[in-house]
């Protein structure tokens, strides 16, 4: 009897254990939730930090590297490339076109590289076909017919590799005979000049027409040896503030060793003197 007894006191004080223990596993349970979920938090909060620091750290960098109009990287060999000298920004901020001859349009083409070509004021409503604002053309050619000048895109100033080619697209010209077949628009006049480094060359440029596209899209090559690679500008603020240094330095050298002298010469008269 007092084994049974003993028997039943052991398996009720084995279930209530059993029971007892239920609460501790969901209360441990519910803890390691609650700090899973804090850890996620503090560790999202510091991914978002890290990635403010590092977003930040992308805008200064990109503040450091602004180019200059009609400059550009190489994205492989990172070599510095400087158009500006075939624009107005290498001639005293004066025009310079330059003439290419189609031979198989019939057209003679003016261009501007990052720049306008006209060198003197034309009126838009009158001179300008479609009354493009004159100002910002960057290429274009005079209409055989109605004597107008048409053109073939406006100048921009931010030239772009496509693959391993430098091009420099210009958009927005005249209107084309053609339509947008989504839109139903008019479609403008655009032009892509193409660059190829040419280091033997004597001359500045010679810009060469290949082709038009219906009589919308036009495509010219520039040879150049400012299409080379080089290495960036220095910066020659810096050069001429070590050369101040420099300057000075020698005449505290100088002025330093006269009072030495004099103060020498000084002394050994007042030797002589004393004598």
């Amino acid at each position: 009897m007092t084994s049974i007894s003993q028997m039943a006191f052991t398996s009720n004080s084995q279930d209530s254990d059993s029971f007892s223990s239920h609460p501790k596993q969901e209360t441990v349970v519910l803890e390691d939730s609650q700090k899973s979920k804090q850890v996620f938090e503090e560790a999202k909060k510091t991914v978002v930090l890290e990635d403010s620091q590092k977003s930040k750290q992308v805008l200064e960098e990109a503040k450091e590297t602004v180019l200059d109009p009609c400059t550009v990287f190489h994205p492989i060999s990172k070599g510095f490339i400087d158009l500006s000298g075939l624009s107005s920004f290498g001639n005293e901020n004066k025009p310079m076109p330059w003439n290419s001859r189609g031979y198989d349009s019939g057209k003679n083409y003016t261009i501007g590289i990052c720049s306008n070509p006209f060198k003197k004021h034309h009126d838009n409503l009158n001179e300008i076909q479609d009354n493009v604002n004159a100002t910002n053309i960057g290429a274009f050619y005079v209409d055989p017919v109605t004597n107008k000048y048409v053109s073939i895109g406006e100048f921009s100033t931010e030239p772009k590799f496509r693959g391993r080619k430098l091009t420099l697209t210009y958009e927005n010209g005249s209107y084309c005979d053609a339509q947008d077949s989504k839109t139903g628009n008019r479609l403008r006049k655009a032009t892509i000049l193409t660059f190829t480094c040419d280091r033997e060359m004597s001359a500045r440029a010679v810009i060469s027409y290949i082709g038009n596209f219906n009589d919308c899209s036009y495509f010219f090559e520039v040879k150049s040896h400012h299409a080379c690679p080089t290495a960036a500008k220095a910066n020659n603020l810096a050069a001429v503030w070590i050369f101040l240094l420099i300057f000075c330095a020698a005449l505290l050298v100088y002025l330093s060793g006269g009072l030495l002298y004099r103060q020498m010469k000084l002394n050994k008269t007042t030797r002589i003197g004393k004598v």
